[in-house]
């Protein structure tokens, strides 16, 4: 691979927000990547923040499955024991109470499973 402003010149790597060949006298080091001299240096640093905060996010991820189906939990059971305590299983409230419940379980189950197919866990 040659150089994309300097034809004879070998290339030494490729931008990373670009993917043209660059020489010596072309490219900037970063640090995690290489950019176009006084050209893609902000956008490689953008895509390195990206990355970084997308793998910040993805670690949290098997405590934050959790909070969701928890506030469901908690809402259905608010609802089923109000509900029951005022008018009994037919009332509207209990109800609700047992729709948030089930909710919990199918929000908890389904967001493990894609937790688990996204991490390449069986």
């Amino acid at each position: 691979m040659h150089c994309f402003n300097h034809p004879n010149t070998p290339a030494i790597g490729s931008c990373k927000a670009c993917c043209k060949g660059l020489c010596a006298e072309c490219t900037t080091d970063m640090d995690h990547g290489l950019a176009c001299k006084d050209k893609h240096e902000a956008m490689v640093e953008t895509y390195q923040f990206i990355i970084d905060k997308n793998s910040e996010i993805y670690s949290a991820a098997p405590k934050n499955i959790v909070i969701a189906p928890a506030f469901y939990l908690f809402m259905g059971g608010a609802f089923a024991f109000y509900g029951y305590r005022s008018g009994g299983f037919t009332d509207l409230p209990f109800m609700l109470g047992i729709g948030f419940i089930v909710f919990a379980a199918v929000t908890y189950i389904s967001s493990k499973a894609l937790f688990k197919e996204a991490s390449g866990k069986a």
